[in-house]
């Protein structure tokens, strides 16, 4: 399960998204970036903690995603 680039735009799996507890989710475009986030104001300010076991392999794949993301 890993975000791809296709000719259609960015496929990322709602897998990845359930992961990080959002499942019910808004998408807002930006000057230099698109933020997906939950719909539900409660969500949105509690945030995942607690509903995604955090370990090392976690932290890791979300770094290789940050750097992974290219720059403007």
């Amino acid at each position: 399960m890993e975000v791809k680039a296709v000719k259609e735009g960015i496929l990322i799996p709602k897998g990845i998204l359930k992961q990080l507890g959002i499942e019910n989710f808004e998408v807002l475009t930006k000057m230099h970036e698109i933020l997906i986030r939950p719909k539900t104001s409660t969500k949105r300010h509690y945030g995942f903690v607690g509903l995604k076991k955090i370990d090392d392999e976690f932290i890791s794949s979300i770094e290789e995603d940050w750097h992974g993301r290219g720059e403007d």
